[in-house]
């Protein structure tokens, strides 16, 4: 008898005695039992085999599945590269995709029960209608007390928050124009001035120290803002209107209610926490003022015209008033003809840097103007005149440091646009704090052909002397070819 015999034989007897142990057991437990329950036993029994029978087949079938997927799916480990040395290399941690680029959204007529409406001056003529709308633009002396009895109100409520705060503002405007588009540009602007340091202490902050990087600092700007905001509006009695978080320096914009008693209308303003902004469209607009008054009122006008056009609102990648204010600054260092430069290079301002030259260029760069003076009026129509006809947009650089018309510096990155799947170069405008930094980014696709579309069409108004209440007729979406538009809406975000 061969191995393999025996074993069978020694296995066939095992199973015989085990069937026989297992028969004689279940005999000791059912004997005690009556014919009711046997049946019942069995009937259970027949029912289990049932489903058993039906349920079996396609358990088995997933599992079996899910065994041939798991052996087709390769694992980790063995896609895992080697070194040189046969060993394994660490296998980093996946890496997470880049959120997608934020979408720009195209904006759709929507019909409101206050419709704006385009303003209506007293004064005739062309002349006699911008000289009316300038010297309602202009901030009042009781219009600057209010925005200090502001900065005192906003200071009182936050300082239960941050004990060391110390609060600006500033009117670049009149407060009476307040509504509807004045609501999301604000003329009022308030800064809340926070050590980094501190500001991380307070916000319990996990590292708080004296360097830290772009992103920790935006984080703890919107932090401060948030917390500012929410007190502002529980306890000061504020109201909240819409927040600006996506640009380069996060703010919200608040409006002071009639009923504080600041002032007889409400008062929007934009808050922020550390920008610095702000201070520069005070500064520029202040000294542009000392320098030649009619830069002032020129900036006043253009940033009007953009507020009604809609193509002033950043948040939605239109030029800021910041911006439309250098915009005129270099126009009047280079696009005017008849006078020459009505303004000096940056450098022959306060505000610049280069302290050290500041009163040798104020005094050898102060432009000579003649007897006769081009109106504020007649500067604007030069001003959309030489933006949509005489500026190069692809080979010119708006840059009030240099004061001439030349290509952007090569340190300057040009800002790429796609208009109709088409590449386009968008308004290059250097920084004049750090001339490598091209303010022009803002813009996009939507925004670009919306700015060249409203220059031309201010400047074909102005060759067919439109009235004034022509050209600042409000801008709204169209509502059978939403898609044509792209601007901002006075009450969106």
């Amino acid at each position: 008898m061969t191995f393999h015999s025996i074993r069978d034989f020694c296995s066939n007897e095992m199973n015989t005695r085990t069937a026989c142990v297992i028969f004689a057991a279940v005999l000791c437990v059912v004997a005690p039992f009556d014919i009711a329950q046997l049946l019942f036993a069995v009937i259970g029994a027949l029912a289990y085999a049932v489903l058993q029978a039906f349920s079996g087949p396609a358990n088995k079938c997933q599992f079996e599945a899910k065994q041939e997927q798991r052996k087709r799916t390769p694992t980790v480990r063995s896609a895992a590269p080697r070194q040189c040395g046969g060993l394994r290399t660490r296998q980093s941690a996946p890496t997470r995709p880049h959120p997608p680029p934020a979408v720009t959204k195209q904006d759709v007529y929507q019909p409101s029960c206050v419709p704006v409406v385009a303003p209506k001056f007293q004064s005739t003529g062309w002349e006699g209608e911008v000289a009316e709308l300038v010297s309602q633009l202009m901030p009042g002396v009781d219009e600057e007390k209010v925005v200090q009895q502001l900065v005192l109100h906003v200071k009182q409520t936050i300082q239960a928050l941050f004990p060391e705060v110390e609060v600006t503002g500033s009117a670049h405007g009149s407060l009476k124009c307040g509504k509807a588009f004045g609501v999301a540009v604000p003329e009022v602007d308030i800064v809340a001035n926070v050590n980094p340091i501190l500001l991380a202490q307070r916000l319990q902050q996990q590292r708080s120290r004296t360097q830290q990087s772009h992103a920790d600092v935006k984080k703890l700007q919107k932090s401060a803002i948030r917390m500012c905001t929410d007190r502002l509006v529980q306890s000061g009695g504020l109201k909240f209107r819409r927040s600006a978080f996506r640009g380069e320096e996060p703010r919200v914009t608040l409006l002071v209610p009639t009923s504080l008693s600041f002032f007889t209308d409400a008062i929007p303003m934009d808050f922020t926490v550390n920008a610095v902004t702000p201070f520069y469209t005070a500064a520029l607009l202040t000294e542009c003022g000392q320098i030649e008054p009619r830069a002032k009122a020129l900036m006043l006008f253009v940033k009007r015209w953009a507020k009604d056009r809609g193509i002033c609102h950043a948040s939605k990648g239109h030029l800021s008033p910041y911006l439309w204010g250098l915009l005129v600054m270099y126009f009047m260092q280079v696009g005017i003809d008849e006078e020459g430069p009505l303004l000096p290079t940056f450098e022959a301002f306060a505000i610049s840097s280069d302290s050290a030259k500041q009163s040798s260029s104020r005094k050898s760069q102060q432009p000579t103007k003649p007897s006769a003076k081009i109106s504020v009026g007649q500067l604007f129509r030069e001003f959309v005149h030489f933006y949509s006809q005489k500026f190069n947009w692809r080979n010119e650089a708006i840059s009030i440091r240099r004061g001439e018309r030349a290509p952007p510096n090569v340190s300057l990155p040009l800002h790429i646009v796609l208009c109709n799947d088409v590449s386009e170069v968008a308004l290059t405008i250097e920084d004049p704090f750090n001339a490598k930094n091209n303010l022009g980014a803002c813009m996009n696709g939507l925004t670009l052909p919306r700015l060249r579309e409203e220059l031309l069409r201010a400047s074909q108004l102005c060759t067919r002397e439109a009235t004034l209440t022509e050209l600042l007729q409000p801008w709204v979406p169209a509502e059978d070819t939403p898609e044509k538009g792209s601007g901002s809406s006075p009450d969106e975000d």
